[in-house]
């Protein structure tokens, strides 16, 4: 039995990386020639960020997210690099948005990013509960319209719950220190409202903090806890 031959092999591995870049160079055409703006022009994105049952959410931080998406050669689809946060706004207290950019060609993909800010040490960082691509919706021109809806809203009431308790120039040390705690546990004892303690857990320091009213009492250290 004979073998079949390797040269036709071999031209079309020469040739898979020139259709690759042909390509590539057709969809960077196809999308640059797609884009109704030109490098300046304000594109006005604005919606209304709710919970799962329709409430407005205020206070939430809608970010748009710009980036370049381009064909991998190596991997042979779709990548994005050069992801950049280029515009923030805080919803009011109806839930809405309302947020500018300036145009600029060399991007290609967006999204809206929506969360909230969260202390970690001394520096805040925003954290992203909801993301939603609006790539096509940006490329087809302003305005762009985009109702974003939060899931996790408990989570944004309990961190604004913790914060509004931060009272006491003890906790607002620690908190000012090491930002939002891991956990937080509160042990009330039935008649004794004086003796209620409150625990911060800080899991990456493997520290917990103890307070009773607001005064803090004990800190006690364990092994640092990593997240994965």
């Amino acid at each position: 039995m004979t073998s079949p031959p390797k040269q036709p092999r071999r031209r079309l591995a020469a040739l898979a990386p020139l259709a690759a870049a042909a390509l590539c160079a057709l969809c960077a055409g196809r999308e640059a020639g797609a884009s109704p703006y030109s490098n300046g022009d304000r594109i006005q994105l604005t919606g209304l960020v709710t919970d799962v049952e329709g409430r407005p959410i205020p206070g939430v931080q809608v970010v748009l997210e710009a980036a370049r998406s381009y064909i991998s050669l190596r991997e042979m689809h779709r990548a994005e690099k050069d992801a950049r946060r280029v515009a923030a706004v805080t919803t009011n207290a109806q839930g809405e948005y309302r947020l500018e950019w300036p145009w600029d060609d060399y991007f290609n993909r967006f999204a809206l990013l929506a969360g909230v800010n969260v202390r970690h040490g001394r520096a805040e960082r925003l954290e992203v509960l909801e993301r939603e691509d609006v790539s096509g919706r940006v490329l087809a021109g302003s305005l762009v319209v985009s109702a974003i809806v939060i899931h996790n809203r408990a989570l944004i009431d309990r961190l604004r719950e913790f914060v509004a308790s931060v009272e006491s120039a003890d906790e607002r040390r620690v908190y000012d220190e090491l930002g939002t705690p891991d956990d937080v546990k509160r042990v009330a004892y039935t008649g004794r409202p004086q003796a209620a303690e409150v625990s911060w857990w800080y899991f990456d320091a493997g520290k917990v903090y103890r307070f009773r009213g607001g005064r803090l009492e004990q800190v006690d250290r364990f092994d640092p806890v990593q997240h994965f």
